[in-house]
């Protein structure tokens, strides 16, 4: 199937799963956006980066997907107040090796560099912070659906600007973005990792961590009895030039790290990530820890281990993944993780990559963006034969018992109610959606799911 010579392609986000086809126009700029829009032929629209979403938060089937990647130039850098301004194809990797040697870093950081800085706020991603990514943004340009190109703000069309973050790429294409930058003396991380041998050890460990540390804890999903929720908490602050222990770190207190990367090759057979393997190599990753270890890392190894593997996910086997990512608010935070827990571990579903965190106390503008006070944790699941699926809609309904929510960008399963249960601002992004796209331009296959957008 084509248009104008356009063929139609298969997509699917970073869990490759679900994939639907589209057609995929590069863009280099905003008047590129703009004739793209003009030629739309009545088709929906939707900007697009590197696909790093899972689900299905960047396709759109049988429509436009605009990929944004080739506008990736830096617009400009205020050095006395840490702001840049980029075009949004520009990736956090970029951002990194261009400015951690001028003594800068993201103030914000999901688990990988290779987003780009569009798909960074349509998601408001958070990682090891405290507060999401919308926290330190201060503008943003966009082309919206008539065309115009527009800048917002929290103080300039704030409606526009927070239905942008965390919008998932509805409101408009994000053109370029300015945001606030965090000064570092080095590029190192003063770590320390600490054994917590259940749930209610790594709470307490997490509820005691200064909020300037920065925190994420892995977590032992196999784990039943006295031992569930057995957890290793990894927190950090990026070292000062004192406390540097080598003379090459000294030497280079800024140096970017360069490091060789291995890459999954083919798609591992579904049956090497089972429940006995997982359990095998949570026994050993949990023995082999100390009980308390204090060392200094490069920022990759601290932000970014799973980077240093190309194609990871092709180990989840050929039907893809998914993630389950949930949040549960105080006062029930610690009640919830453990019933949803409990009740992960008796299925035997096997989770690779399982993390906990805490989210300090916000008041999120955002209406869908998914941080908010209380903890959340993640897990990794091979699709397999579906039976997951089911699973995960019974761990909904807890979620939702304890006042819960999903992240929409790891999310491709879950159902309109539940949705709409979790996001009780939903109409008020419904109304800016309305308001700068009456008349439903812009699309996506998660949002046709879950009644974000018409169709």
């Amino acid at each position: 199937m084509t248009t104008k010579g356009v063929p139609m392609q298969t997509l699917c986000g970073w869990g490759r799963y679900p994939r639907s086809q589209a057609q995929v126009e590069p863009v280099w700029s905003a008047s590129d956006v703009q004739r793209r829009l003009a030629g739309r032929q009545g088709r929906p629209v939707l900007a697009r980066g590197e696909g790093r979403s899972y689900g299905d938060a960047s396709l759109n089937r049988d429509g436009w997907c605009l990929d944004c990647v080739p506008a990736d130039r830096f617009l400009g850098f205020d050095a006395q107040r840490g702001r840049l301004h980029a075009e949004a194809g520009v990736t956090l990797e970029q951002v990194l090796h261009t400015l951690v040697p001028r003594g800068w870093f993201m103030p914000v950081t999901p688990g990988t560099q290779y987003p780009t800085l569009g798909g960074c706020v349509a998601c408001d991603v958070h990682g090891k912070s405290r507060f999401p990514l919308g926290h330190y943004l201060r503008r943003l340009h966009l082309v919206l659906a008539d065309g115009r190109e527009v800048s917002c703000s929290p103080t300039e069309k704030p409606d526009l600007f927070w239905a942008t973050v965390g919008g998932m790429g509805l409101t408009g294409v994000i053109t370029s973005v300015e945001l606030d930058l965090m000064k570092i003396e080095s590029s190192y991380v003063k770590y320390e990792g600490l054994k917590a041998p259940n749930l209610e050890g790594i709470f307490r460990l997490l509820e005691e961590t200064p909020a300037e540390l920065m925190t994420v804890a892995w977590i032992d999903c196999l784990a039943q009895g006295r031992s569930l929720g057995r957890s290793i908490l990894m927190r950090g602050r990026f070292a000062k030039q004192s406390e540097l222990a080598s003379a090459r770190q000294r030497r280079e207190p800024l140096a970017v790290p360069r490091k060789l990367k291995i890459a999954v090759p083919f798609d591992f057979p579904e049956l090497a990530l089972n429940p006995l393997s997982m359990h095998a190599f949570n026994l050993v990753y949990y023995g082999k820890h100390p009980r308390r270890l204090e060392t200094i890392m490069d920022y990759d190894s601290f932000f970014y281990p799973l980077d240093s593997i190309l194609h990871w996910n092709r180990g989840y086997g050929r039907r893809g993944m998914l993630q389950y990512q949930f949040l549960i608010p105080p006062p029930h935070s610690f009640e919830g993780v453990r019933a949803v827990l409990e009740a992960i571990a008796k299925t035997g579903k096997a989770s690779f990559l399982a993390v906990l965190k805490k989210f300090g106390p916000m008041k999120n503008p955002a209406p869908l963006s998914f941080p908010e006070p209380g903890y959340f944790l993640a897990l990794d699941f091979p699709v397999g034969d579906g039976s997951i699926l089911k699973h995960m809609d019974e761990w909904d309904r807890l979620v939702l018992k304890f006042g819960g929510r999903l992240y929409l960008a790891k999310d491709s399963r879950m159902q309109r109610k539940t949705f709409e249960r979790m996001y009780p601002r939903l109409k008020e992004w419904k109304r800016a959606r309305a308001k700068y796209d009456p008349q439903g331009v812009f699309a996506s296959d998660m949002g046709r799911r879950l009644g974000l957008v018409g169709g």
